[in-house]
């Protein structure tokens, strides 16, 4: 009777689990009508899906065909049986791709040119953009105010000027709302040809643990033909974790050592920051590091007094005064090199040669005012960065 027992227990259980991978299976198979879905979402980061196509440029590791469904080119081959594909987002158009890339046209046939980003799945948290290439004509000077005639512009952000390997995170919180960005080239003089290609990815993050749990027991226990629920039980395969920003941050490295510049600067001819900017930019703290070292190559912003070096009260007063210059690099829990006992948090004027050390977290905050006084002084700085153990 016990035997009995147990093998219709084991039946009744054979046939429950055979009826969810069932349904499970028909979900999958309904998900699949549609390029890059939630096999695209199961991917380990768009880190490992990168690739360098036969023209140099960056592109991503695609299957022939799921290339061809993203309406994609190959240009070039990448792992084991993959292409490299371009997959451009034209004039006027939107994508849900995770990862696409955005490249001016031939021809310009209107001033205005949007893109539309919408959002993955419901985990992404941010928007990454990376301006492979990004040269637009330099901002024009009408009284003392410099001013973008042709510009790029996201998320409160206008640039224009030369911003070739630069990036960019804005928020892009679709859980909150925010379920699409649009990105927006104005170009209005055609005095200088604009060229412009960036490689713009949606970062997610892991989805809240109880929408986890509750998106998995359903769409596992129950038959669904959601392809949001689908990508939401996937996330956790692939959330961006490399490459998410802390929150506030407008550019994140991540390496021990780089080199980060501040927007529109150039070393072969004089170019100024844009006016009225205000950002974060944020280095990754390593655990085997305990100290981090700024060697700025050029240094030069706008400065109170006449003097040539500028900190803290020079850079930044602690009562607002009208018509005062406050351009500024504030580097929190900074030391001077050259003078060790002195420790200022805000750095202006000019100084080829500054270094100077950091304590974590490792973060920069750019000010730039409303006015540009001096084109030859506020033209902004390039430096290198390395995360160190001690001075020594």
């Amino acid at each position: 009777m016990i035997g009995y027992t147990l093998l219709l227990l084991s039946g009744l259980l054979a046939i429950a689990q055979a009826q969810t991978l069932n349904d499970t299976s028909g979900a999958l198979a309904s998900s699949a009508q549609e390029p890059g879905l939630w096999r695209q979402a199961r991917r380990r980061s768009v880190l490992a899906d990168s690739c360098v196509t036969n023209s140099g440029t960056t592109g991503t590791c695609l299957t022939r065909f799921k290339c061809m469904r993203q309406s994609g080119t190959v240009n070039g081959y990448c792992g084991t049986y993959g292409v490299c594909c371009e997959t451009n987002l034209q004039v006027g158009a939107s994508t849900r791709q995770k990862r696409t890339i955005i490249k001016n046209p031939g021809v310009l046939a209107s001033d205005l040119n949007t893109y539309t980003i919408e959002a993955f799945s419901s985990n992404v948290q941010q928007l990454r953009i990376d301006f492979e290439q990004f040269v637009m004509q330099q901002p024009t000077d009408t009284d003392g105010v410099l001013e973008c005639q042709d510009y790029f512009e996201a998320g409160g952000f206008k640039l224009c000027g030369v911003n070739d390997g630069q990036h960019l995170y804005l928020p892009f919180n679709a859980a909150a709302g925010v379920d699409q960005v649009t990105l927006t080239f104005v170009v209005t003089s055609r005095g200088t040809a604009p060229v412009w290609r960036l490689i713009v990815t949606q970062l997610e993050g892991p989805p809240a643990s109880s929408r986890r749990r509750s998106s998995t027991s359903a769409g596992l226990a129950t038959s669904t033909n959601s392809l949001q629920d689908l990508r939401d039980i996937f996330a956790a395969h692939h959330a961006d974790y490399e490459l998410l920003a802390p929150p506030g941050c407008q550019q994140y490295y991540t390496d021990l050592s780089g080199t980060i510049r501040s927007f529109n600067f150039q070393t072969s001819v004089i170019s100024n920051y844009m006016p009225d900017l205000s950002y974060n930019i944020c280095i990754k703290s390593a655990t085997t590091a305990s100290m981090i070292e700024y060697s700025f190559s050029k240094f030069s912003m706008s400065v109170q007094s006449d003097s040539g070096e500028g900190y803290d009260e020079f850079c930044h007063a602690t009562v607002h005064t009208t018509g005062r210059q406050e351009d500024y690099l504030m580097i929190p829990q900074s030391i001077l090199a050259k003078n060790m006992a002195y420790q200022p948090t805000y750095y202006c004027g000019t100084n080829d040669n500054l270094l100077v050390y950091a304590s974590p977290p490792y973060m920069m905050h750019f000010s730039s005012d409303d006015l540009t006084l001096n084109r030859d002084v506020e033209t902004g700085f390039s430096m290198t960065y390395r995360q160190r153990n001690s001075l020594l």
